[in-house]
């Protein structure tokens, strides 16, 4: 599946954003000034190419450029909720298209580029978020066996595609815990620290949930 789309001048107001909401953002524009960003700028319209069976696979239709409206129209309330989102949109194309398609790789390749530039901003959010908790006399919630079976029993629950992106996080965060055997990878998730940890159990209980809705 190609498209032709022409990119558009996002000369977007940034005033309206706060600290947070405006990395999103920068992290945004870094992938969408990508060339081959251009058929993820807008909803796919499966209808001029001839795709009628796209609603009846993809059940929840994302793109860039509404991502972009999203955020400037405060929708999301943490990176996380905008970094879920863009996910979305790469994990869509590699459900409907075929692994040796062009628009597949594109979407893994831009994925990679997506994920890197976002936990840069993720681990200087942490680090905020860490040093206000330090401030205001707080300590970070440490998880508990409970929290580890927990999260054991959501990756169950997850598709090839959300344990991507998954993967991925850990691959940044907490390499580690990783290991490659006869071109499986298992996660041993007793070396995940506890904030990435708590990232995950969420990241996976809000991909079940949306399979419940």
């Amino acid at each position: 599946m190609s498209r032709s789309n022409k990119k558009k001048s996002r000369g977007k107001p940034k005033s309206n954003l706060s600290d947070e909401m405006q990395q999103c953002y920068d992290c945004l524009k870094a992938v969408m000034s990508k060339h081959e960003a251009s058929p993820f700028l807008e909803p796919v319209d499966w209808k001029l190419y001839g795709l009628p069976d796209y609603p009846e696979i993809i059940k929840n239709p994302m793109d860039l450029g509404t991502i972009e409206k999203s955020l400037f129209a405060g929708k999301y309330a943490t990176a996380e909720d905008f970094a879920k989102e863009v996910r979305l949109v790469w994990a869509n194309a590699q459900t409907y298209n075929r692994r040796d398609s062009d628009i597949y790789k594109t979407s893994e390749n831009l994925s990679k580029v997506f994920e890197r530039k976002f936990q840069k901003l993720s681990k200087t959010s942490k680090k905020v978020v860490a040093q206000k908790r330090k401030k205001n006399g707080e300590s970070q919630r440490e998880v508990t066996r409970a929290d580890r079976v927990k999260f054991s029993n959501l990756v169950n629950q997850l598709s090839s595609e959300e344990l991507g992106h998954m993967v991925q996080i850990l691959i940044q965060q907490c390499p580690g815990c990783l290991h490659e055997e006869e071109k499986e990878i298992d996660i041993e998730v007793n070396n995940i620290d506890s904030s990435t940890l708590l990232e995950l159990i969420e990241f996976a209980r809000n991909c079940v949930a949306r399979k419940l809705t």
